[in-house]
C-alpha cells in the first residue's frame, strides 16, 4: 500500500471516529431515539453524505455506536478480567472501583452504552453486542462467585445499580455505589 492510500485510510478512520464520538454524545445527552444520520452530521459539523458513507443504515450507525462506546469500556473490563484471574479475592474491590469509574470518569460512554442496551429490547441488531458485554462481565465475576449463573445474576444487578446512578445528574455518593457493588458481589459468592 502506498503513502497516499495510507493517508486516505487514516483520514477515513479519523472521520469514522469523529462521527462515532458525536453519536455517543447524542445518545448520552438525548437518548437513543435521537440518533439519526442528520443529528450526527450536525453534532460532528459534517455533511449527511459523510455520515451515510460510513454508516449506510441507521442500524449500522446504532450498532457501531454501541460497539465504539463499549469498546473502550470493554477493553478496560477485559484487563480487569485478566487481573482478577490472579487475584480472585480482590474481585469485589476491583468491580467496585470500576463501577465508580464508569459513573464518574466514563459517564458519557457508560450512559450511551446503557441507552443502547435498553434499545436492544426492540433492536435485534444490538443484541449480539449486548450479549458479548454480558459475557465479559460474567467472565469477570464467575471465578469469585463460583458459578456462571450467580455471576450473570450479579452482573445484571450491578448494571441495575449503574443505571440508577446514571439516572441522576451526578452520582450522589460514588463511594456508596462502590460499597453496594462490593457488598452485592460478596453476598452472592458460593463457598465451594
Amino acid at each position: 500500500m502506498d503513502e497516499q492510500s495510507d493517508g486516505r485510510l487514516a483520514r477515513g478512520a479519523a472521520r469514522r471516529s469523529l462521527l462515532l464520538d458525536a453519536a455517543i454524545r447524542i445518545v448520552a445527552d438525548r437518548g437513543s431515539g435521537s440518533l439519526t444520520h442528520r443529528s450526527v452530521a450536525e453534532e460532528a459539523h459534517v455533511s449527511i453524505a459523510s455520515v451515510t458513507y460510513h454508516f449506510p443504515s441507521i442500524g449500522d450507525l446504532r450498532r457501531e455506536t454501541l460497539e465504539h462506546a463499549g469498546s473502550s469500556i470493554g477493553l478496560e473490563l477485559a484487563g480487569l478480567v485478566l487481573a482478577a484471574s490472579t487475584r480472585v479475592e480482590e474481585t469485589p474491590q476491583i468491580c467496585a472501583a470500576f463501577a465508580v469509574r464508569l459513573v464518574v470518569e466514563r459517564r458519557i460512554e457508560t450512559a450511551a452504552v446503557f441507552e443502547l442496551i435498553v434499545a436492544a429490547a426492540h433492536d435485534e441488531n444490538l443484541r449480539p453486542v449486548v450479549a458479548l458485554f454480558n459475557d465479559r462481565l460474567t467472565d469477570l465475576l464467575a471465578p469469585y462467585e463460583g458459578d456462571e449463573r450467580s455471576a450473570r445474576i450479579v452482573g445484571a444487578a450491578i448494571q441495575g445499580l449503574l443505571i440508577v446512578q446514571l439516572a441522576s445528574p451526578l452520582p450522589a455518593d460514588p463511594n456508596a455505589l462502590g460499597e453496594a457493588v462490593a457488598d452485592l458481589i460478596r453476598r452472592y459468592q458460593h463457598h465451594n
